[in-house]
């Protein structure tokens, strides 16, 4: 302001300034408050948003776990799947339903359940437990072309154990005891001493290579 030899000059240079750029400025400073509040209802949105789902997917829980699973609990879980997906509660939802259908003996239903935590899983860990799972299932229906397609999904080595397991089934349940053989051992062998004692026992119930063709030439040998 030193160009201006009296305050009268100041002021005036000041009011015109003022006019030139208070829209500006005010819409700037509009900005900058909508930013903030908005970015503020968004946070608030979001934590409401993760609260509801939670308390949902506890109430699905409570009914997998009293054995009280019912058309309002199945409610539930659609509400979740529909309105909260983008929350892990959609998934495990599923997860948790899938269980009780299986164990009631609708497979079918478990396998729908377990489809739709696959589809709707928003981490790795979730959503490569319900596919290992699905996968077991879908070896019991016999649907060995989409028990392969999940085996063939990439994965994170954490898991490679119970893939080489899921892969030992396949092969048992289509008959092909050699490759059953080597998946077992593989899974065995990653997992080391914390190796299950049902793995071992499948392992074992198929023998040796050389068991099986001792036991081969000893029937021919009979005939």
């Amino acid at each position: 302001m030193n160009e201006y030899e009296t305050e009268e000059q100041q002021v005036e240079a000041l009011k015109k300034w003022w006019k030139e750029n208070s829209t500006s400025l005010i819409v700037g400073l509009f900005v900058g408050v909508s930013a903030l509040f908005g970015w503020r209802y968004y946070v608030d949105q979001n934590h409401s948003h993760a609260i509801q789902a939670s308390d949902l997917y506890m109430r699905v829980m409570q009914s997998t776990m009293t054995n009280t699973v019912n058309d309002q609990t199945m409610d539930i879980n659609t509400t979740l799947v529909n309105n909260y997906s983008d929350t892990p509660y959609a998934a495990l939802s599923s997860l948790a339903l899938a269980k009780s259908e299986y164990e009631k003996g609708n497979v079918d239903a478990a396998t729908a359940q377990l489809e739709l935590a696959v589809k709707h899983a928003n981490d790795e860990v979730t959503k490569q437990i319900a596919s290992l799972r699905l996968a077991s299932v879908y070896i019991e229906q016999k649907k060995y072309e989409e028990v392969s397609m999940i085996l063939n999904m990439s994965h994170d080595v954490a898991f490679d154990a119970h893939y080489e397991e899921l892969k030992g089934d396949l092969y048992m349940a289509k008959g092909d005891t050699d490759q059953a053989r080597i998946a077992y051992d593989k899974a065995i062998s990653l997992l080391g001493v914390s190796a299950g004692k049902w793995l071992k026992l499948k392992r074992q119930n198929l023998g040796s290579i050389q068991n099986e063709a001792s036991a081969s030439n000893g029937s021919e040998l009979v005939t």
